[in-house]
């Protein structure tokens, strides 16, 4: 399908940019896991707070992770609106979600979506125009999404909202590939609390945060984090997050570089509390238990990181998410080639002009 006379949105001045008038996002923050908001934490969950000290690494559990998730993102402003005098950003986003699964000293590709996405507050929007560029995108296998501010303010806040819905339909994507196959032992690279968000809790699913944006250690703690040897992690501390996922949460050094940063190579390692009580109780003892599982987890993530000594390795990367994200580059949809098909729709028609296909 072709662009019409009329525009999308043509009713609030629709006007095409690039990224001369509006620069794109920083790669950084198109990936960065963000920090979570919570309303409580537990520091004596696994230890009294003052008994914290250095854990070992220890064997891999049997329901150690044999899949692992991540997905990708490549966003970029595309376009404004004017809704009650104020200037709207558009978004557009491509998207890849894929999982690998681990098998012997093999891997395998098991599950891929890709989508492609345009983003925007709907504040002041009349629902009639948000179903008609809903239609109209569609048809070009584009998904509009869009969500009300609580505070619609100015341009450059108005696209990182926007972007944040973008963000969340990467987060879905993920969940998505992780209910393909729910009750295979797994590794999601990124907020485990936003992949399992409306959707079971007791899975036996690992999460990952490289990046770590928020603080949630007291500084005495964090100084025992500083200290950890390459495969030892923190005891491990709850937290109750906004997403009402509780999860369980410790720190493990992948590795260290002589004159880094003390927080080079640690990694914040997750797992649901509700799947944690139902297969490792909290105080039982032996192989079974929660702290032999974490332990095990910690060792298990940390050899993961040698697997292959051919890929490049950063100070918090695990080999199988390296593969994962090579394939993700591969085959996410090409974002210049969807900016270039909505330009043409946020514009007249005109006879002369030949669409891309995306």
């Amino acid at each position: 399908m072709f662009p019409s006379a009329s525009p999308l949105f043509a009713q609030y001045a629709p006007q095409p940019l690039d990224d001369v008038a509006v620069p794109p996002f920083p790669a950084q923050e198109a990936d960065a896991d963000g920090p979570t908001e919570d309303s409580s934490r537990d520091f004596d969950f696994e230890l009294d707070r003052h008994d914290w000290h250095a854990i070992a690494p220890a064997e891999a559990p049997p329901d150690a992770p044999v899949r692992f998730i991540d997905g990708s993102i490549a966003t970029r402003t595309i376009g404004l609106l004017n809704v009650d005098g104020r200037r709207r950003p558009l978004i557009a986003a491509t998207i890849s979600a894929a999982s690998l699964q681990i098998e012997g000293r093999t891997t395998r590709r098991t599950g891929l979506l890709t989508s492609k996405v345009l983003c925007l507050n709907s504040n002041g929007i009349d629902p009639s125009v948000l179903a008609e560029a809903y239609t109209a995108l569609d048809e070009i296998g584009v998904q509009l999404r869009s969500s009300e501010t609580e505070d619609p303010s100015d341009f450059d806040s108005m696209r990182r909202s926007s972007h944040a819905i973008a963000m969340t339909a990467m987060e879905e994507a993920e969940r998505d590939v992780m209910l393909m196959d729910v009750e295979m032992p797994t590794l999601v690279d990124g907020l485990l609390e936003r992949r399992l968000r409306g959707t079971r809790h007791d899975v036996p699913v690992v999460g990952l945060v490289k990046r770590q944006l928020a603080t949630y250690l007291p500084m005495d703690l964090q100084e025992l984090a500083y200290s950890l040897r390459p495969g030892e992690r923190t005891p491990a501390f709850m937290l109750r997050t906004v997403q009402h996922v509780d999860i369980v949460n410790c720190y493990v050094r992948l590795s260290d570089l002589k004159g880094a940063s003390p927080s080079y190579g640690i990694v914040r390692m997750t797992v649901s509390l509700d799947y944690l009580l139902r297969h490792h109780p909290r105080f039982a003892a032996g192989p079974e238990s929660m702290s032999a599982y974490l332990s095990g987890l910690a060792g298990y993530i940390y050899r993961l990181r040698h697997r292959d000594l051919a890929y490049e390795r950063a100070g918090i990367s695990i080999e199988p998410i390296v593969r994962v994200e090579e394939h993700l580059h591969a085959v996410r949809p090409r974002l210049d080639a969807l900016v270039y098909k909505l330009h043409a729709y946020l514009r007249p028609a005109a006879a002369e002009v030949t669409y891309g296909r995306i």
